[in-house]
């Protein structure tokens, strides 16, 4: 997911601009300790979900498993409204916790989350505390005021401190959605609106992205949806990113496994605008190299990509140009946890693969090089910028090109 994906996310939010440049950069560095559990949690100074590649139309992730929505329709509503206020008076924008998952741990939270959807749900609930002192009382906590889940030191969670932190994630989900219950009606409501425009003039309807997008699914990643939520809807012609207006944003979901799938169809014709998928981070950050590794690696990634778009997405054209991109920290001699592999066409058209190290694909979408150019050199001050706020110290980030 790139930055100005990112930026569209927080303009939904009600928070000021200091706080959503600051929210931005924290989620693009993935800073340690916290750990982002996959999704962008945010609303007000807050922690709940939104999927942090495409990007939903509203700052909301519906609970849309029938099972699940009863359970959470049975919840207090003094309890939803608590949880709310702690969303909103949380200092910091996303849930974190005091360690990573072990390898245990995510085995089995993959295994408890689609147990949990098909109703197997905890015996108990998340102890709350509204203290650092009061969390170090407790293995297993969430401290309300600054969005921290306090895991246990010197063992591994059970299934059912598992299951209590899903259950806790899903309440914050159904409480941010409740909170935005009006607005999301009314958006549907126009968006059906805008919907009935796009099929009049030729465009395809809304089935007929969600088609489209699941054979990529199959084609790209050998998957069919199964077990997976599936969320889709229109981005309408001033949507930003300009690059996702008029297309359908078909996505889905394997959040017990924090893998996410996300396809912009576009609504006139059906072809594919782009795509993202999201997994864990540590996954990348094994592979990256060092500055003085990097280059001999870009022969490689180049001609991963290349294979990625006549294989995967059966794109078979000639370029004019192939470019390589990745960002190098020459304060801390880092490079950037990704490489972008541009394939300019004959027409002006091109195809932008963000590969990592290793060639995997994370990302491809439709652009062209001036505009691939100008959001490269966001990110890079925006990356700037987040070293200067966050950590108080300027560093000097350089483009490398081949």
């Amino acid at each position: 997911m790139n930055i100005t994906d990112l930026k569209n996310a927080v303009k939904e939010i009600d928070f000021d601009k200091e706080k959503q440049e600051q929210m931005i950069l924290e989620i693009q560095a993935k800073k340690k300790p916290c750990r982002y559990t996959g999704i962008l949690r945010v609303a007000a100074a807050a922690a709940v979900c939104i999927l942090t590649i495409g990007l939903l139309s509203v700052p909301v992730r519906a609970v849309v498993n029938s099972l699940v929505r009863e359970r959470m329709e049975s919840v207090p509503k003094e309890e939803i409204t608590q949880i709310t206020e702690q969303i909103q008076e949380q200092r910091i924008a996303a849930n974190s916790s005091t360690r990573e998952y072990t390898a245990g741990e995510k085995e089995r939270r993959g295994e408890l989350y689609a147990q949990y959807m098909n109703g197997l749900f905890p015996t108990g609930e998340l102890t709350m505390v509204d203290s650092e002192e009061e969390a170090e009382e407790h293995e297993f906590c969430f401290l309300t005021t600054t969005g921290v889940f306090y895991l246990p030191v010197n063992r591994e969670l059970t299934d059912e401190e598992i299951l209590e932190k899903i259950d806790f994630e899903r309440k914050q989900d159904y409480a941010l959605q409740e909170q935005h219950a009006e607005e999301i009606a009314e958006r549907e409501a126009a968006e059906k609106e805008q919907i009935k425009e796009v099929v009049a003039s030729g465009g395809i309807t809304e089935e007929q992205a969600v088609e489209a997008a699941t054979e990529y699914l199959r084609q790209v990643f050998g998957l069919d949806g199964s077990g997976m939520e599936i969320h889709h809807y229109y981005n309408e012609p001033d949507v930003e990113p300009a690059s996702d207006a008029d297309t359908y944003c078909v996505n889905w979901s394997d959040y017990g496994n924090y893998r996410y799938y996300y396809f912009h169809i576009d609504a006139s014709d059906g072809t594919l605008r782009s795509l993202s998928y999201s997994h864990e981070m540590e996954e990348a950050e094994a592979i990256r190299p060092t500055v003085s590794e990097a280059p001999e690696k870009i022969a490689n990634i180049k001609m991963q990509a290349q294979r990625f778009l006549e294989e995967k997405l059966e794109i078979r054209e000639s370029y004019k140009e192939v470019k390589s991109y990745y960002k190098v920290n020459t304060t801390d001699e880092t490079v950037s946890r990704l490489v972008d592999v541009l394939f300019v066409g004959e027409d002006g058209a091109s195809y932008l693969v963000l590969c990592r190290w290793n060639g995997e694909v994370d990302d491809f979408s439709v652009t062209t090089k001036e505009d691939y150019e100008v959001q490269l050199q966001e990110e890079v001050k925006l990356n700037i910028y987040y070293y200067k706020t966050r950590e108080e110290r300027e560093v000097e980030i350089e483009i490398v090109e081949d």
